[in-house]
């Protein structure tokens, strides 16, 4: 009994001490064989087998058994994403191929890859080529080739080029390309639907047995909103694939163009030469008036350019009046005709004065600290060359914070007297060009350079920052304008108090209106400061959205639209590319296989040398506290101590 006890405090006393013991193991690891299976649409549409989907998926879990007892078989599914596991249900939109590769080099760095099975069309229409993107893993890679390499019969929509936006109004091209094999001595019907009404029609002799063939389209804007045309082509009997024939695209047609609205004293070759340039961008209207007309206009316009007002004889009173109350931005352009003095009045941010009625040639120099839009050098360095403006004379006194993107030079000395310079006032945008003369400078660069893109960008760009005002709500939402069928539809809300503060105290709610009026309610989920929200996958389409909140006692709302658009990359090409798949193999090390000779496989990679199971070992530090048969021994020699003593009377 004195044994068993000193045995045990001598224990508990070396467990104070916190001793730890050393392990050694060694741990066999079975080398990695990865199976990655192309679960695009193609591979399905060009199989040369009705029994494809039944008999494949069998051949395959065949082979992984086979393998199992000597690999770590792990399987992928490639398409629009890599996934673990293989659902054969090739409904993949798009083929990436590329990103099985990477995939595989971030899961597996480090570790006992032994080879991959890539079982695949050879079709890609995502990312990067495959043949290079493997070859980074420097693993021998087995192909299985799928689909069918038969040239067969085919009309294929191939691709859709046209501007996802459009004025009201206009026309805009659209080009269609078409590609058809094994189709000729055929004659074909193109036509462009437009909301199921037919807009456009052509016929097509395929003559040759491979055609491509670009069809160039124009349309007229003529219809307002979200227009959903349809390019088809009829079917010839016997082609693979009718699914092809056809390609749906979208294209918002609206009238936002902004209105520039140029009111002059009196006719001059300035007001012919902006509205030249201004009208060549289809974003901008641009209308001609005289000060003493009728100018109702004012209210809608986005941006005014007074001409030599107010001017002598002209005091504009009535036209300040209505830009003032609309708080619409202005760019004055003074001249021989200008009121100085009634000029110096509307505080633009610079005084004249000593003038004295006087007029003075001026010519350009550029200011390198200019930071509300920027210029190219090149271009400023023409305009510095161009003839001089003419100007009022006078010192030119800056009375407020302005930039001059512009500096007045007379003859060789520079000054830093503004030629143009911007005011911005809080929502209020002034603009001023302190000479008249543009139109010398427009036609001095064209005769120099066959050009005038200088001054064409000088007259651009400032009524581009003079018309654009931001709109400031306190709850804003942002979302892309066009989604792919297999992207999901995810839009952001951000809700700012009075202090201007980020919150997302108050819920936020979404409404998504599809085509035929039907709506889907959603509310936003709440991130950390703001709102997001995931709607999932929508079917091809256009939908309005109205999102909404209420904030104490004010309720905010935002609307806008956005489109679904169809993805026909995997019904482009209906052919399969099994040269691809054969290099890849090769220059991997690997072999190529077709779908028939797929139990091969199994035999191929055990014979490998190679591909090993790998051995090594491990070792390890633990705490002896935490050995379990200890605290057992402590327990019986404890309790053998109480069990003697009791026997003999002790206790």
């Amino acid at each position: 009994m004195v044994v068993f006890r000193f045995i045990v405090v001598s224990i508990l006393a070396i467990l104070l001490l916190s001793p730890l013991i050393k392990s050694v193991f060694n741990i066999t690891e079975k080398p990695v064989v990865v199976i990655i299976q192309d679960e695009s649409g193609s591979v399905r549409s060009i199989s040369d087998s009705s029994n494809f989907v039944k008999n494949y998926p069998a051949q395959l879990a065949a082979l992984q058994a086979e393998l199992a007892a000597d690999f770590d078989i792990r399987l992928f599914s490639a398409g629009d994403q890599v996934r673990e596991g293989i659902s054969y249900e090739f409904a993949d939109k798009e083929s990436d191929l590329s990103a099985g590769a990477n995939e595989m080099k971030s899961r597996f760095s480090g570790r006992n890859l032994g080879a991959v099975i890539l079982a695949t069309d050879g079709l890609f229409n995502n990312g990067s080529n495959p043949l290079y993107a493997y070859d980074e893993l420097k693993v021998p890679v087995y192909t299985i080739g799928l689909g069918d390499t038969t040239v067969r019969k085919d009309i294929v929509i191939n691709k859709v080029r046209h501007n996802k936006a459009a004025f009201f109004g206009n026309s805009f091209p659209v080009e269609i390309t078409l590609d058809a094999r094994q189709c000729q001595g055929q004659r074909v019907t193109f036509k462009i639907n437009r909301n199921d009404k037919e807009i456009y029609s052509k016929v097509v002799e395929l003559d040759k047995p491979r055609v491509n063939l670009i069809i160039p389209v124009v349309l007229e804007a003529d219809q307002k909103g979200v227009n959903h045309y349809v390019a088809t082509v009829s079917e010839v009997s016997g082609e693979i694939s009718y699914e092809n024939n056809r390609a749906d695209f979208f294209v918002e047609v609206s009238d936002n163009r902004q209105q520039v609205m140029i009111i002059a004293n009196a006719p001059h070759p300035d007001l012919a030469a902006i509205k030249d340039i201004l009208e060549k961008n289809p974003n901008y209207e641009v209308t001609i008036t005289m000060a003493g007309d009728q100018n109702d206009q004012i209210a809608t316009a986005n941006l005014v350019i007074l001409h030599q007002l107010p001017s002598v004889n002209q005091p504009a009173t009535a036209i300040l009046e209505k830009i003032s109350k609309q708080e619409i931005p202005v760019l004055y352009i003074l001249g021989s005709q200008s009121n100085v003095t009634a000029f110096n009045k509307l505080e633009t941010g610079v005084r004249i004065t000593e003038n004295r009625g006087n007029l003075n040639e001026i010519q350009a120099g550029s200011n390198t600290d200019f930071s509300y839009f920027t210029m190219e050098e090149e271009h400023l360095s023409r305009i510095a060359s161009m003839p001089p403006l003419i100007c009022p004379f006078g010192t030119y006194e800056a009375t407020g914070a302005i930039q001059s993107l512009l500096t007045q030079r007379i003859g060789s000395v520079k000054t830093a007297m503004p030629l143009l310079y911007f005011k911005v006032d809080g929502n209020i945008k002034t603009g001023v060009l302190t000479g008249e003369g543009l139109w010398k400078w427009k036609l001095n660069e064209f005769s120099a350079y066959n050009e005038s893109v200088a001054v064409s960008a000088l007259v651009t760009k400032s009524v581009q920052f003079l018309a654009n005002r931001e709109k400031r709500t306190p709850f804003r939402l942002t979302y892309k304008n066009s989604f792919t069928e297999n992207e999901q539809v995810i839009t952001h809300a951000a809700l700012y108090n009075p202090s201007g503060e980020l919150i997302n105290t108050p819920d936020a709610r979404l409404n998504i209106i599809d085509e035929t009026g039907k709506t889907f309610a959603y509310t936003f989920s709440k991130t950390e400061k703001s709102y997001s929200l995931i709607a999932g996958y929508l079917p091809v389409g256009h939908y309005k959205i109205n999102a909404s909140t209420k904030l104490g006692t004010e309720s905010y709302s935002e609307v806008g639209s956005f489109t679904v658009t169809a993805l026909q990359a995997e019904l482009a090409e209906t052919i399969a590319n099994h040269q691809v798949l054969a290099s890849l193999a090769a220059k991997t090390g690997g072999e190529f296989y077709t779908g028939t000779t797929i139990k091969d496989i199994a035999k191929s990679i055990k014979s490998r040398a190679d591909i090993k199971a790998v051995s090594y070992e491990q070792k390890r530090l633990d705490d002896v506290i935490n050995l379990k048969w200890i605290f057992g021994l402590i327990m019986l020699l404890l309790s053998l101590e109480w069990f003697f003593r009791k026997r003999s009377g002790s206790y």
